[in-house]
């Protein structure tokens, strides 16, 4: 978890707190840890804005085994105050087959000022 100082991700901060004037933002890494190529996949992201949002992905890039993707999702209108989560899942539409999906979810929690 973190901010953005500038409108560009990799002006990306890591940080437990996002200072008020500052746009919150999440780093994340979606990996294959899987033996087969995992064919065209999304992710969603539950973000903590004033009036609650998911974000649903466009089709992403097929990952070989081993292959990782590095990602900035910076977003507005966050909800003021501390221990609010986001909540980032790959495959969540299952559109890849997987024999186990237990690492597929993973939640930070937000205090954002």
């Amino acid at each position: 978890m973190g901010y953005l100082t500038t409108n560009s991700t990799s002006s990306f901060v890591a940080a437990s707190t996002v200072p008020a004037g500052y746009r919150p933002a999440v780093q994340f890494t979606i990996k294959n840890i899987g033996t087969n190529v995992a064919g065209s996949w999304r992710f969603s992201a539950n973000i903590p804005t004033s009036v609650g949002y998911v974000f649903d992905s466009l089709t992403q890039q097929p990952l070989n085994p081993g292959d990782s993707v590095a990602y900035t999702l910076g977003f507005d209108n966050a909800t003021i105050g501390s221990n609010e989560s986001i909540t980032i899942t790959a495959n969540y539409d299952n559109a890849i087959a997987e024999s186990n999906t237990t690492n597929n979810t993973a939640s930070t929690i937000v205090n954002v000022q």
